[in-house]
Parts: C-alpha cells; sequence; structure tokens
C-alpha cells in the first residue's frame, strides 16, 4: 500500500526524523480557520494523491496570505493531477532552503536485501542524477542500528525495519542549517499482508490507481480479513471500465492473461486473482462479487497448472457463485492442477443443471488463446 505524503511524515515524525510544521485541509475544512491555525504567513499547499510529479502538474503551490491559500486550495482541488484522487491538501510552513539532498531505504528483489540509496542531488530531477553522485549501500535486517555519515539514515533504518516497508524515501531531504535536517516531503509503501501485526495501521481507503474504492473493492478487500487472513488470498480486486468478468489466479500469469485479453479486443471488468489453495467459501466470496458487476457480456476464468491449488474445492466456490447467479452470458475456463478431473466433473455439472453457455479447457491450450474462445462465443450469441 502507498501511503499519502501527509501519513508518511506522521511515521517520519515517530522516528525522530524532522518534518514541517502543517496542517491537512480536506474541501469541507473551514480554509480561513486553519490558516489561522497553522500561525505561518508563507506556506506551500500540496496535492495529498498517491502519484510523483505534483510540482510539475500543478499540485503544488506558495502563497504568502489567506486570499492566496484559498485560491490555492480550490485550484488544487479542482485539478486533475495525473487522474489522481486528491484526497486532501497539506499546508505547510515554507522551507528556507540550502540544500535538497535524497534518501531512500527501498528492498531490492534481485539481491534479496534492502539498500539505502543517497545523493546530495535531491528535488524534482532525481532520475536525472548522474550514477557517480549517486551512494548505494547494501544492509542487513540482522543490523539493529547502522552508523553512516548521512542525515537521517539510522533514523530512516529504525523506521523501515518496524514498519514493514517496502519503500522509504526522503526527496527532498531539506538542509536548513548546518544542524538542522527537515524531510520535506515522505514517500512510504508498506506491506498490505503486514496488517495484522500493526493495529495502529488506520488508513483511508485507496486504490493503487489512486482513487477511492468502488463498494466492490471494499467488499472483496474484507475477504482476506481476520483470522482467516493466512488461509490463501482471495482478497485482490480492482474494478475497471469493461464487460469481460475475470477469476485469475496465479500473479505472472494474471497480468499476462489481461494483455491477451485487450489482444482480442475484448475489455476486462476487472482485474482479480486468487492463489495460495484459498479455502471455498473465500472464492465463493469473490466470484459472488465479480459476478455482481451490471452489463457483463461474458466471463474468463483462467489460470496455469497449480502445484498445490486444490481445483476441485475452488471450482466448487465458483459453482456456488454461478448456481446462484446464473449467468446467461459465455464462459470460458482454463486450469489445471491437483484435482482437476473432479473440478471439471463438477463444473460440467454446474453447466447442464443451470443451463450455463460454458467450455472448459486445461493444460492442451495456452491460457492466452482461450481469450479467443471467450470472443468466438460472444460473437456467436
Amino acid at each position: 500500500m502507498n501511503l499519502y505524503e501527509f501519513e508518511g511524515k506522521e511515521i517520519f515524525s515517530k522516528f525522530g526524523i524532522a518534518i514541517p510544521k502543517s496542517i491537512l485541509l480536506r474541501r469541507e475544512d473551514n480554509v480561513i480557520k486553519k490558516y489561522n491555525q497553522l500561525g505561518i504567513k508563507d506556506v506551500v499547499l500540496k496535492a495529498q494523491v498517491l502519484s510523483g510529479k505534483r510540482g510539475k502538474n500543478s499540485g503544488i503551490l506558495f502563497a504568502s496570505n489567506i486570499e492566496e491559500v484559498k485560491l490555492a486550495v480550490e485550484k488544487i482541488f479542482e485539478s486533475n493531477i495525473r487522474g489522481q484522487y486528491v484526497c486532501g491538501v497539506l499546508m505547510e510552513e515554507k522551507l528556507n532552503i540550502a540544500a535538497e539532498h535524497y534518501l531512500s531505504i527501498t528492498y531490492d528483489t534481485n539481491k534479496k536485501q534492502p539498500v539505502l540509496i543517497y545523493s546530495e542531488s535531491g528535488g524534482m530531477d532525481i532520475e536525472e542524477v548522474d550514477e557517480d553522485k549517486i551512494k548505494k549501500v547494501w544492509l542487513d535486517i540482522r543490523q539493529e542500528n547502522i552508523d553512516l555519515d548521512i542525515p537521517y539514515a539510522n533514523e530512516l533504518w529504525q523506521c523501515f525495519l518496524k514498519t514493514d516497508a517496502r519503500v522509504m524515501e526522503i526527496n527532498p531531504l531539506v538542509k536548513i542549517t548546518d544542524e538542522k535536517w527537515i524531510a520535506a516531503d515522505a514517500k512510504i509503501a508498506i506491506d498490505d499482508d503486514a496488517f495484522f501485526r500493526h493495529q495502529d495501521w488506520i488508513f483511508e481507503p485507496r486504490t493503487m490507481l489512486g482513487r477511492l474504492p468502488t463498494d466492490r473493492e471494499i467488499q472483496v478487500k474484507k475477504i482476506d480479513e481476520g483470522e482467516n487472513y493466512y488461509r490463501g488470498t482471495a482478497g485482490k480486486y480492482i474494478e475497471m471500465d469493461g464487460d469481460i468478468a475475470v477469476l485469475f489466479s496465479g500473479g505472472g500469469a494474471s497480468i499476462a492473461n489481461m494483455d491477451a485479453l485487450f489482444q482480442v479486443g475484448l475489455k476486462p471488468a476487472n482485474y482479480t486473482e486468487y492463489s495460495g489453495n484459498p479455502p471455498r467459501e473465500k472464492v465463493t466470496q469473490l466470484a459472488k462479487i465479480v459476478l455482481s458487476k451490471p452489463g457483463l457480456r461474458g466471463l474468463w476464468i483462467a489460470g496455469g497448472v497449480a502445484n498445490f491449488t486444490d481445483i476441485a474445492a475452488t471450482f466448487s466456490g465458483i459453482i456456488d457463485a454461478l448456481d446462484e447467479v446464473k449467468p446467461a452470458y459465455p464462459i470460458v475456463i482454463r486450469r489445471a492442477g491437483p484435482n482437476e478431473i473432479e473440478g471439471k466433473r463438477l463444473m460440467e455439472e454446474c453447466a447442464k443443471r443451470n443451463n450455463l453457455n460454458l467450455k472448459i479447457f486445461g493444460k492442451e491450450i495456452a491460457m492466452g488463446a482461450t481469450a479467443t474462445a471467450l470472443v468466438d462465443m460472444i460473437n456467436k450469441k
């Protein structure tokens, strides 16, 4: 989960990283009251979105009086900043900047260990900084502390370790005086699967697309919550604008299947996947929510050859939903793995008793090729 800047700064401050004096504005807030409450004349107004490049997209504005503040806040809330939902405006003190540095800790999936990245050239164009001006320090998660001549290096390391983070970034890390440094921005991505370890994690709803979640997205997320969080995964769902419902399994295969769907001229109504051998009841909940979207023209259930996922059990969950919904649109299934013969038998019985327009394939045909079969079935209707 990506955090908003104001959320990230709240976390930074708990670990001794200095942040600017600030106050968060919501759409319904009294701007004059908030400005007076902050008590600072020169301020910066920053759109709270989940994407970067705000400065180049009118998402960061400056003001020196209440009229300028009101105009800036109104402009930001009315803006479309890279297609992102603006959840708030962070009003901060304007800093007297002596220098802008860059500091981050992220997890390198190739080396399978964290790496600290530091540069004395920070700010909006950090991507263009020469490699020889960037310092990288590989870290070991068994290290309780790190001793580097870099401002806030150890504080950021503590923050990274204790918040189950994937990314911690301060850009820019601003030098105010020789002795004082401030995190002028905060980018944090946390591990969604670590929520059970952090009872204090109460974040407002958001999606990977930078918009508010739909009702279906909220419902699906609840499937993996609670004491059954460890029993497989069925709570991943992103609602989209198309009319082909999908139920995928396997992360890499799921992405490839989305590409295959577009290549044959179909548009997905959602992106979702289940994995890790989830129990029947979880798959049923997911399938019901996927099938509840109005205007569907087809259903594609696809996945690779499973190693340990019980095909019959997960198919039974989907069948529970099909028995209830009884969709009239075409359905194509491609799946294989443990208990696949029994799973196919159960699915064929479901199709017969509900008079479903359904075709089922195994590993003898590539996943992407079955998208073509779905197109043919839709065109024959």
